[in-house]
């Protein structure tokens, strides 16, 4: 179990996150480590119950690249404030797609879902997101900050969201720093502090109505 602490924002348009990209002041905070893009492609479930939902978590299995796939368990209890969310987190790597919960490797993740769920209650898909993400690794002064650049979708099976978003995580350093950068790309990109995670995008779209 790891604790997730990041910022989100949202942008305006995906052309923004394009700007951001070719930033030199962000380039030079990259200190010569390229950016990184890849594709996530993730379905989150549910029990038809929404058993999991009830319980204040966020399962999802997403596609890895060159194969295999990632099961996430995410927590979600409380609110984002300023964009800012700290969660619990659980990972683990899967060689197919699971059919019941208890298929699931033995572990935290597994212990936390069969407290919340039934072992052989059906999983139900949710929604998918579907985007593309370019990393950039920024180190300065001691701190370590992990920048996602993400464009792309999160759909049901009749709506679809377009998806904008930087998510700044602190990998290491002064908490505060990353606030003092987040401000700062508010200003000179007109963006905004997110009030949902990409979940809470998601659960929008099927009509639930929490800022998780």
């Amino acid at each position: 179990m790891a604790i997730e602490e990041e910022i989100k924002l949202t942008a305006p348009a995906a052309a923004v996150l394009d700007a951001m990209a070719q930033d030199g002041e962000l380039l030079a905070k990259c200190q010569g480590t390229p950016i990184k893009t890849r594709h996530f492609l993730a379905t989150y479930y549910d029990t038809p119950e929404r058993g999991l939902l009830q319980n204040h978590l966020a399962f999802r299995m997403r596609q890895e690249q060159g194969g295999g796939l990632r099961a996430n368990l995410k927590g979600t209890g409380g609110p984002m404030v300023a964009g800012f969310a700290q969660r619990q987190e659980w990972e683990e790597l899967l060689a197919a797609p699971i059919q019941r919960w208890d298929e699931l490797p033995a572990g935290e993740m597994r212990a936390h879902i069969l407290a919340a769920v039934d072992a052989h209650a059906a999983l139900l898909p949710l929604f998918v997101t579907d985007f593309q993400r370019r990393v950039l690794l920024l180190q300065w002064e001691g701190n370590r900050v992990e920048m996602a650049l993400d464009q792309g979708v999160i759909r049901t099976e009749d709506r679809v969201h377009h998806l904008a978003e930087v998510e700044l995580e602190r990998l290491a350093g002064d908490g505060e720093a990353i606030r003092v950068l987040a401000d700062g790309l508010l200003q000179r990109y007109g963006l905004v502090y997110s009030q949902r995670s990409k979940f809470g995008l998601g659960l929008a779209l099927l009509g639930i109505e929490q800022t998780i």
